[in-house]
């Protein structure tokens, strides 16, 4: 079987290239209407800002159009890029069972051994997962909720194919 990439949707980059093309305009506004007055007062700041947010703007289209996973799935495991305190790789043969945590918009992971695997993350994971079990979650969590092309229950309903598929073979 072959890995299944699940790309993030790039609201936050596109509001940072529309808000840098909105002071792109306003900045050649200000060069155009120096320029026609020969005011040097608002034609060089508006020139300077011109090209500064020009590369702004340049700069943020690159972003918004590159793709970025959010959860790759391969058939040995996963791989989380969906947060900052994401998880990284996790193997099937770690996991339980997932579930589905609506109020984070997420899919949660249960391990096989929570402490076990607790103690293998980072300090500032390990605390992650700490605080995810005395909120009474579960101790990982998938935050899928601006996966591009895909609802919570879709990727739920694909992770829960591949654990079992994995399991009918390895266990």
């Amino acid at each position: 079987m072959e890995k299944i990439i699940i790309e993030e949707k790039q609201t936050k980059a596109v509001r940072h290239f529309l808000r840098s093309f909105a002071l792109f305009f306003l900045a050649v506004t200000l060069w155009v209407a120096g320029f026609r007055a020969r005011s040097l007062l608002l034609g060089l700041p508006g020139g300077i800002a011109a090209v500064v947010f020009g590369i702004r703007c340049i700069m943020n289209l690159l972003k918004a159009s590159q793709k970025k996973p959010l959860i790759t799935i391969t058939f040995d495991g996963i791989i989380d890029s969906s947060s900052k305190n994401s998880i990284g790789m996790l193997s099937f043969q770690d996991i339980e069972q997932f579930c589905i945590a609506e109020e984070d918009d997420a899919i949660g992971i249960i391990p096989r051994d929570e402490e076990v695997f607790i103690k293998k993350l980072s300090p500032l994971k390990q605390q992650k997962a700490i605080d995810n079990k005395s909120y009474e979650k579960p101790v990982f969590l998938l935050y899928v909720g601006n996966a591009k092309d895909m609802s919570l229950e879709d990727i739920y309903t694909l992770l829960k194919k591949r654990l079992d598929d994995y399991r009918s073979l390895y266990d």
